[in-house]
């Protein structure tokens, strides 16, 4: 239990801090804002709106957490809506910041720290901050008090028609406003507000290479990774909002230098192969086989088959790596997200039947559960897609990996785009996005990442590990 000096609680001392949160922060909650902090808190007593774009890592929850507790303590019966666009950002990041730092606070035990609320032991119902995800309209509706301060956090991914409420409080004396984000979005009132409504606020722009709390090595990473002209690298560490044009997840030089027309003879320790099924209009069905999760062989690919043909053709695949190189291991992987599901399954009779126990046969899905590819990675991708497709863009990155050269794939998998979505996650580009460019749906680029992928690999805390 901390000790508190009686000063604290005195009404002057409750009136210093209404208009110093700098000296609040350092004398009762015990944390030293840095440089970028500081101006933040200072803006927020002067201004009635604050927002704030930012990298990845500056320390923008400690100052959110700071203002909730400052506005609790230096404002009588005050209400403090918080909201983010995900519960793991308001409820896992946010709200256990505030938590953290008001028990080391020397504040008396005046507020207690619950999942659904912040309160002043002796007013809950009057006198509170609540956590409210910006997944409908009504969020942010309905808090009436003399002192409603708001604070808005990973502010990009906030939607205009949950936003709508807060203008109307803003609009009453007394009331107030802090977003902070990694500005992911060209459009929406998070846009606005550091462009054709800049006037209206208080506006700061923070750059990770300039914040004592970001890495050298983080910023480093994502260099080596993206490149410092990629949107990632804007988003996650300059701050600066994405350009107006996806980014290619995959640069075509990439691509190039590691497609070889003349394929090295290699006798493979195992065997993967992908299997991207489709059976109307021009997209392919393509069987990708890779040796060694190193060296593509020329697909086999066929238009307007059915499944049972294409499950033939896999089975005759089989067979000649059989024979050729004596049962080598051999994992099929097919797409299992539509007309896949009968290609596996029919594989899986007849392998059962004839009875190659070197052989497995794994179900893959696009669009499943997103994460990391590896532990220290310092992006997510939103699914199994960029996950997918991520670890064929690390072995290109690292010239692990030698395709078989036809200019079609190339194309494929140079020119599906990418955007950092509100979550500051990694999201590829529909195919449905993709034909709307004029291009081909990625099948043959499909069939190789499956074939990359490693269905023993699980993800764990959010990662998946590939290497």
């Amino acid at each position: 239990m901390i000790t508190v000096e009686p000063i604290l609680l005195e009404p002057r001392a409750i009136r210093f801090y209404a208009d110093h949160p700098i000296e609040y922060v350092k004398e009762v909650v015990g944390a030293t804002p840095d440089e970028n902090q500081g101006p933040i808190l200072e803006s927020c007593a002067k201004k009635q709106l604050t927002s704030v774009r930012s990298g990845h890592g500056i320390g923008k929850s400690a100052v959110e957490s700071w203002i909730i507790k400052w506005v609790m303590y230096s404002r009588p019966f005050p209400k403090v809506p918080c909201t983010a666009p995900t519960q793991h950002q308001l409820h896992d990041i946010l709200w256990a910041e505030l938590n953290k730092w008001n028990r080391q606070s020397a504040d008396g035990g005046l507020f207690e720290w619950t999942d659904e609320r912040f309160y002043h032991k002796a007013h809950r119902e009057e006198w509170f901050a609540v956590p409210r995800t910006a997944t409908k309209p009504d969020a942010l509706q309905g808090f009436h008090a003399d002192h409603v301060f708001y604070v808005i956090d990973e502010a990009s991914g906030v939607a205009d028609k949950i936003f709508e409420p807060v203008l109307g409080a803003l609009s009453t004396e007394g009331a107030g406003l802090l977003a902070c984000g990694n500005p992911t979005q060209l459009a929406g009132w998070f846009f606005d507000s550091h462009n054709k409504n800049r006037g209206m606020y208080s506006v700061f722009h923070i750059d990770g290479r300039n914040s004592p709390r970001v890495s050298k090595q983080f910023v480093q990473m994502i260099i080596n990774m993206y490149g410092e002209d990629s949107d990632v690298f804007r988003v996650r560490v300059a701050g600066e909002f994405p350009k107006a044009m996806p980014d290619s997840f995959v640069p075509l030089d990439w691509v190039e230098r590691n497609s070889e027309k003349v394929l090295l003879v290699v006798l493979p320790r195992m065997i993967d192969i992908g299997i991207d099924v489709s059976r109307y209009g021009d997209d392919e069905s393509v069987i990708c086989p890779v040796f060694d999760k190193k060296y593509q062989q020329k697909p086999e690919i066929y238009n307007h088959n059915d499944t049972m043909e294409l499950t033939g053709r896999t089975v005759q695949m089989v067979e000649r790596y059989n024979e050729k190189y004596q049962n080598r291991p051999t994992k099929i992987k097919v797409d299992c997200d539509g007309l896949g599901v009968g290609v596996h399954d029919r594989l899986k009779e007849i392998i059962k039947e004839r009875r190659w126990k070197h052989v497995t046969v794994h179900e893959g899905h696009f669009g499943g559960k997103g994460g990391l590819l590896k532990s220290d990675d310092p992006v997510r991708f939103s699914n199994s897609t960029g996950l997918m497709w991520g670890i064929l863009r690390e072995k290109l990155r690292h010239d692990d990996i030698v395709l078989w050269y036809d200019d079609r794939q190339i194309s494929q998998i140079s020119n599906r785009k990418y955007r950092v979505n509100s979550d500051g996650e990694i999201e590829l580009e529909r195919k449905e996005d993709m034909k709307k460019r004029g291009l081909t749906s990625p099948d043959r680029a499909d069939a190789l990442v499956l074939a990359l992928w490693e269905p023993q690999s699980k993800i764990f805390a959010g990662r998946m590990d590939i290497y």
